[in-house]
């Protein structure tokens, strides 16, 4: 388990930024550089493990000893991580001038990324069919917001991989880091009962593969070197 990765992330100050994102003005969706025609998570995953089977049992052990183990702060951060903006998964490790009002071209770049999760993972929660551990046994407890859409595999995990790779490319300084936030942002939904580790497993496979055909892509390609300039420019690296 992952549970003291980034014990030194504050907090309040990741409730604090969470609740300012969610909080802001709605803006528009911005058209996804992916969907399930570009990659196609029912044809690419593995299905999950077999309900009530020996890994499915572990699974659900694990979910439990992840909940058993967190402490208050640890809870409170994962409620915080179920807001699903960029800003919420690495301002900790980039620092506050990652916003999005400093970034007019990255972000929407951030955006269509964001997007592009739900585009692809939405489709497949489905088709695996996979029952979230809230729901699949009464003894995890529900301590984030809650979700019932398909367990497997996990949008937060799969976003903030792909994001993760994104950020990398751009600032590969805080590649180490970055990552690391990742795997602690991830275990956000097994500590709140959202997700077995098979999901987030699952969520990482997605994430990269999600990644690298956003490399690919030319339109991407075409946008990203003025979002990695501007980044780098306020972030003064």
């Amino acid at each position: 388990m992952l549970l003291s990765r980034r014990g030194v992330l504050a907090g309040a100050g990741v409730q604090a930024l969470a609740a300012s994102v969610l909080a802001a003005p709605a803006r528009a969706a911005e058209t996804p550089w992916l969907t399930p025609a570009d990659i196609d998570l029912t044809v690419l995953l593995p299905p999950p493990p077999e309900k009530g089977g020996a890994a499915d049992r572990r699974d659900l052990e694990a979910v439990l000893a992840a909940q058993a183990a967190a402490s208050p702060e640890r809870i409170a951060r994962a409620a915080a991580d179920a807001a699903e903006r960029i800003y919420v998964m690495f301002t900790s490790v980039l620092g506050p001038r990652f916003a999005p009002e400093a970034l007019p071209k990255a972000d929407p770049l951030f955006r269509r990324a964001e997007e592009s999760e739900d585009a692809v993972v939405d489709p497949a929660k489905p088709f695996f069919g996979r029952v979230r551990p809230w729901l699949a046994d009464a003894r995890v407890k529900a301590l984030v917001p809650s979700s019932k859409s398909g367990s497997w595999p996990s949008g937060h995990t799969t976003r903030v991989t792909m994001l993760a790779a994104v950020l990398t490319a751009i600032v590969p300084e805080k590649r180490a880091a970055i990552w690391e936030r990742s795997f602690d942002y991830a275990e956000s939904r097994v500590i709140g009962g959202m997700h077995y580790p098979s999901d987030l497993a699952a969520g990482r496979s997605a994430g990269t593969a999600m990644a690298a055909v956003l490399f690919a892509k030319p339109e991407f390609r075409a946008d990203f070197p003025a979002a990695k300039a501007e980044l780098r420019q306020v972030l003064a690296l």
